[in-house]
């Protein structure tokens, strides 16, 4: 033993450890003397009978659901406390009742032959009524019931489904107006479209008139301003045709069969020949495609405006190259359009699938703004999804998911 102090401090003894010594500890094997050990604390503590009867009542006090037995002609025989609580009936009142007394008199009929048939097997084994409370108030229930083992009862297990119906119904209301006005909203959008091309074409062909029959008599500023004046009554029209373009992609039915993507494609490549010549482009098909379900009529307009937009925005230090590939992606196809364009600034690529966005002016690139908001609208009518990633200087890949 020795002693450490300092000075001015009480000195406390300091006691070394002896040398370690290994000792030996035999491995206790629990699994052996598991059975022994509960075997006899049981018979030192024995745990309290538990009475089946008892512990059955406190379970069905606690619950917060109408459980409960009638006999097949509805006539009460057990509840359990949560009929009186909801209900606000003492429980005499209800052991002198029968189901059919407590349900509401327009649901009566109904009920008597769910119980009919759950007592014979022949129904599905929930049915949902009104029940009045002693306040007045109506309640819906949905009751689960089986048909007792005798065959003389029927066991009932009901939950207060009020606010789940009334919110059903509310939810199912707000849906019928929105899609009631996004149908006058389309009817309205078609029939203005339809009746401004009349009177736009009339307003066109005067201009052109004006211009050829006086062009001599105006001086450099009025041809400048009819020069104006056509340019912005063509961009209507575009625009007009576009709006009709979109409207009737919502209104009209679609008819979704098996397409065969590699002819559609070739349709495609066919119908923008022309603008493909202009650009000096190249489209590529990337085979093989993988199958996919749709209205083919629809899917040729969403693949016709992705491809126009890869050759319009192309880079102007390069011919422009379309790539379309097509695969399986999980439980749906997913076709790409890729280019080597010029590509979207991140932070614009989720807004030009919005109407009338534009990235640039008019002056620079022609178009309503509607192509991008037009193909996604035809991919979510296919319970599909158009999205795209893009790399300034790069190229974009707008891609097209289509469930099978």
């Amino acid at each position: 033993m020795m002693f450490l102090g300092v000075a001015g401090m009480t000195i406390l003894p300091l006691i070394l450890p002896e040398p370690t010594t290994l000792v030996h500890v035999p491995q206790f094997d629990y699994r052996k003397r598991k059975d022994s050990y509960f075997s006899s604390a049981a018979a030192m503590d024995p745990a309290p009978t538990i009475d089946p009867p008892a512990a059955q009542a406190r379970l069905l006090s606690l619950s917060r659901e109408l459980l409960g037995t009638v006999s097949t002609d509805g006539a009460i025989r057990f509840v359990n406390p949560a009929w009186s609580t909801v209900l606000g009936l003492g429980e005499e009142d209800l052991l002198d009742a029968t189901l059919l007394d407590l349900v509401h008199p327009d649901d009566r009929n109904r009920v008597a032959r769910a119980l009919e048939e759950v007592a014979t097997g022949t129904l599905p084994d929930r049915f949902t009524c009104r029940v009045p409370r002693a306040d007045g108030y109506v309640r819906s229930f949905e009751f689960s019931a089986q048909a007792g083992p005798e065959g003389d009862s029927i066991d009932l297990a009901g939950r207060d489904v009020t606010e789940l119906l009334a919110n059903q119904a509310r939810v199912a209301g707000e849906a019928e107006k929105l899609e009631r006005a996004l149908a006058e909203l389309q009817d309205f959008a078609y029939i203005a479209s339809h009746d401004l091309t009349e009177p736009l074409r009339m307003v066109t062909s005067y201009l052109d008139l004006l211009e050829r029959r006086y062009g001599d008599q105006l001086d450099d500023t009025a041809r400048e301003f009819v020069g104006y004046a056509v340019g912005g009554a063509v961009r209507m029209r575009a625009l007009i045709e576009d709006l009709l373009a979109f409207s009737r992609v919502g209104s009209h039915e679609l008819h979704v069969d098996a397409v065969d993507l590699r002819e559609l494609l070739g349709r495609v490549v066919e119908g923008t020949g022309r603008t493909v010549t202009e650009a000096d482009g190249r489209i590529e098909l990337a085979e093989p495609f993988a199958p996919v379900r749709g209205d083919s009529t629809q899917l040729a307009l969403l693949l016709s405006h992705l491809i126009i937009n890869a050759l319009k925005f192309r880079a102007p230090d390069r011919p422009p190259l379309v790539t379309v590939s097509a695969g399986a992606d999980g439980d749906g196809v997913r076709i790409d359009v890729a280019d080597n364009g010029l590509g979207i600034p991140e932070i614009q690529q989720e807004r030009i699938f919005k109407m009338f966005e534009r990235l640039h002016g008019r002056d620079e690139y022609e178009g309503t703004g509607i192509g991008l908001a037009l193909c996604r609208r035809i991919a979510e009518r296919h319970d599909g999804r158009l999205g795209g990633h893009s790399e300034p200087g790069v190229g974009s890949v707008f891609s097209v998911w289509l469930p099978r």
